[in-house]
């Protein structure tokens, strides 16, 4: 199908040079067309002038994709103009997608990948498997089977790091996420409630409806009580880790 949201970048005398398309740059190149290339035809006896992708090269002449009718249609490399990913090389700290993978590796394609090394060798970048089957795991990778994350998949790729980061941490006291027991202590902020913030002290467990009785001391030295929910509250010392209880 035609694409309606490329954005050219460069363009000299009428010739496009280099466009962006799904917040990755594309290029124009002197090579034969393959499947995720970008493709721009000037003219065409049954085509719509504009972009299209690849989905196809049936030949080294000849490449193929859909038009606006969902039409497969094909046509000579030298009826357009072809534009392919500029390649950047990852660097440490990167998030990247595995789009080819040995399948004795520890990782499938479609994870997410955060680059940890590069050696600059054979198989240059040491990588931690962030999502997936095979969350975790350490993998060594060829550029050829990475590619840059976009920016929307990298947000949803540390929000789902911090759910697990969150849940690793109440697993450790041999907990569920907010599951606050009686003798807690915690930190509550609730906009509803007069103090607006401080310290307490769990009263009565989460109960089936979800609420909490906190237990607290105001600035006069009146001791309060008030009902919260677990998502007001943050775990200060569970009871269990109290030196005065314990």
């Amino acid at each position: 199908m035609k694409l309606e949201s490329v954005k050219i970048l460069d363009m000299i005398d009428g010739v496009i040079n280099k466009v962006e398309y799904e917040e990755t740059v594309y290029v124009k190149v002197d090579d034969y067309a393959v499947k995720g290339d970008l493709i721009f035809i000037q003219h065409g006896h049954e085509t719509e002038k504009g972009f299209y992708k690849v989905e196809s090269s049936e030949n080294i002449s000849w490449v193929c994709f859909f038009d606006s009718f969902k039409i497969k249609m094909c046509c000579p490399n030298t009826d357009c103009s072809l534009f392919q990913k500029k390649h950047t090389r990852l660097k440490v700290g990167d998030y990247a997608k595995v789009i080819d993978c040995a399948k004795e590796w520890k990782v499938a394609q479609g994870d997410f990948v955060k680059v940890l090394i590069d050696d600059k060798k054979y198989r240059p970048f040491q990588c931690k498997v962030q999502n997936g089957e095979f969350v975790g795991e350490i993998v060594w990778m060829h550029e050829s089977e990475l590619v840059l994350a976009t920016e929307d998949e990298v947000a949803a790729v540390k929000e789902v790091e911090a759910k697990s980061s969150v849940e690793a941490k109440w697993a450790k006291i041999g907990r569920k996420v907010d599951e606050y027991r009686k003798g807690d202590i915690v930190a509550y902020d609730d906009v509803e409630w007069y103090m607006n913030g401080g310290f307490g002290e769990v009263e009565v467990e989460t109960d089936e409806d979800n609420y909490i009785l906190v237990s607290s001391v105001d600035y006069q030295g009146k001791r309060l009580r008030y009902v919260s929910t677990p998502g007001k509250l943050t775990l200060i010392t569970p009871y269990e880790a109290r030196f005065d209880r314990n």
